[in-house]
């Protein structure tokens, strides 16, 4: 065993629970219900026998002479050239396939290394059915990179309980596994979201004398990234390095993505200049990581700077990184950067793309220029420019929060005839906006429309109606419709508990919402003064926030119980202090 090949438990999860087995971990699926029954696979006549024949004979001596990658592309001829004429390749498939492994089957003695390239290549042309049905014909088991292909289709095809079994089939009919299988295997793992798993195989692969390569690092940490393992993840690319392994752009970007997501754009910026001293020259997507990431932490001269930087490297700039620079614009307060991005884009000859609209229409409006986003946006329906839900929206909500009801509805309307459904959140805008303005009558005829139309409604949206209701005197409506949402399977968050609280408070009935709030709380209820005095307590967990607390002040206070409102309010004070 080399340095360079770490036990990943050692490395990271020393004193973590035990693990299971690898092939306890195991899905169990059939992969028989996957693929087409070998019968399907009948040597069918080919229109041009021929040819086909002088194919399979050239891939039998391309796989001979090694030359897999030849040998690949010879194949994927011979299966085209097996299709029908004037069917879709997707409906000729199988039959095809069958005819390329029946010409290739007949012409030669030994044809077990080209069957196994033909399921390489059924792989790339992403026929992963047939090429399952071409190796379960198989006596043999094919060379290992045929094994690997199939497990690779599996993952791109999300099939992960199939991976797993065809694996353990694999090494049952004697497949010693290489660096490339184990990758994959991790990848499953990672797609998964099991960094234990991909623990496990890493170490079986390092038990069975494998060195991990610059895929597998990368991958690990890509997966540790994704499950918000940062420290981790940065272990492993301090031990990559100390393997002498150079990471790539691309193991780069995903620690920098990562730290970017958590707004440590400070991090990533380290890394930017790591890779650079270490030879490597940054791409487009490293560039949009890094601008994208000090738009979001409101650094636009940065964003600027590292956009100005692109053409040293010979890197063009992208729609994304436009769509990056506009929105850090926009939430530095800078509409007029902003619109000179967007016109600097047009500049380059670039397209905007259905995000770009999006983005300048609701940083418009959070700007309070709803008549210029307006304008914008009936500008870019009339250049046919790809536009989304997400700029309807934004302009719909922007009217509803200015009490202009009828032109948010117009704009959903003016949506509909442009061939983009409203959806949820295009509802819950006009469902929030009649409710904040008391007409929960049409608030709940929208929310009735959408229902209708397959649209499952939110927390958001079921809060937006119950607030309508408890506002305007309709809180058994209310709770009603928070039962409704229970059975619905959506759970209410904070902000929905406030809603009914206040409602409550509104009505006068103080005790009743202490009462409700302790169910929530998970505490049993016995008076007010038990029930402050509980919630101040440092190890209760289940107290509900801030807002709900004041709430519950304020309607004491209201109800002229001034004793138990000055009580709640000490208590909340302590609380504080002891957090």
């Amino acid at each position: 065993m080399t340095p360079s090949s770490p036990s990943l438990r050692r490395l990271l999860f020393s004193g973590r629970h035990p693990l299971a087995t690898h092939h306890h971990l195991r899905c169990r699926h059939s992969l028989s219900a996957s693929a087409p029954a070998a019968g399907a696979y009948a040597a069918t006549p080919s229109p041009s026998r021929d040819r086909a024949a002088r194919l399979a004979a050239a891939v039998h001596g391309a796989a001979a002479a090694k030359n897999f990658a030849h040998a690949v592309r010879l194949t994927k001829s011979l299966v085209q050239a097996s299709s029908s004429p004037g069917r879709s390749p997707a409906s000729t498939a199988p039959t095809s396939a069958g005819a390329a492994f029946a010409a290739l089957a007949s012409t030669s003695t030994s044809p077990a290394p080209a069957l196994g390239v033909l399921v390489i290549a059924l792989c790339q042309m992403r026929l992963l059915d047939e090429a399952l049905s071409v190796f379960r014909r198989l006596r043999t088991l094919p060379e290992l990179p045929a094994c690997n292909a199939i497990l690779d289709g599996l993952v791109k095809a999300r099939r992960f309980g199939y991976a797993w079994e065809l694996f353990d089939e694999m090494l049952s009919r004697g497949m010693v596994p290489s660096v490339v299988t184990y990758n994959t295997l991790i990848n499953v793992c990672r797609h998964q979201g099991d960094v234990t798993k991909a623990q496990e195989v890493w170490d079986q692969m390092v038990g069975r004398q494998i060195d991990p390569n610059v895929v597998t690092y990368t991958t690990m940490i890509c997966a540790l990234c994704e499950e918000g393992c940062i420290g981790d993840a940065e272990r492993v690319f301090g031990a990559m390095k100390e393997a002498g392994m150079q990471p790539n752009l691309y193991t780069y970007n995903v620690l920098m993505s990562s730290h970017c997501q958590r707004r440590d754009v400070n991090s990533a910026f380290v890394l930017y200049q790591e890779l650079l001293k270490s030879g490597l020259v940054p791409n487009a997507v490293i560039f949009t990581t890094l601008i994208d990431g000090f738009c979001k932490v409101k650094r636009f001269g940065e964003a600027k700077e590292m956009f100005l930087d692109m053409p040293r490297f010979g890197v063009a700039p992208t729609v994304p990184v436009f769509n990056s620079l506009m929105d850090g614009a926009f939430k530095s307060g800078n509409a007029q950067k902003a619109l000179a991005v967007y016109q600097e884009m047009s500049s380059h000859g670039l397209c905007p793309d259905e995000f770009t609209c999006s983005i300048v229409v609701r940083g418009l409006c959070d700007g309070g220029q709803i008549q210029v986003a307006a304008r914008f946006l009936e500008g870019a329906r009339q250049s046919g420019a790809n536009l989304n839900a997400g700029a309807y929206n934004a302009l719909i909500d922007e009217y509803c929060k200015n009490g202009n009801l009828e032109e948010a509805l117009a704009t959903c309307t003016r949506m509909t005839e442009d061939g983009i459904e409203p959806n949820v959140v295009s509802y819950t805008s006009l469902i929030d906006g009649y409710s904040e303005v008391g007409n929960t009558q049409m608030a709940m005829a929208i929310y009735t429309e959408m229902v209708a139309k397959g649209i499952q409604p939110n927390v958001v949206t079921y809060t937006a109606l119950i607030r309508g209701h408890a506002k305007n005197g309709g809180l058994d409506a209310a709770f009603r419709l928070h039962k409704e949402m229970i059975e619905k399977g959506v759970s209410p968050n904070a902000i929905t508990v406030s809603v009914l609280v206040d409602g409550m408070c509104r009505e006068n009935r103080a005790q009743d919402a202490v009462r409700f709030v302790m169910e929530y709380s998970g505490m049993e209820y016995n008076d007010l003064h038990s029930f402050f005095s509980n919630s101040s307590a440092e190890e209760d967990h289940l107290i509900p926030n801030g807002v709900i607390h004041m709430t519950l002040i304020y309607g004491l206070y209201i109800d002229s119980q001034h004793y138990e409102a000055v009580h709640a309010w000490l208590c909340l004070e302590c609380h504080d202090a002891l957090c």
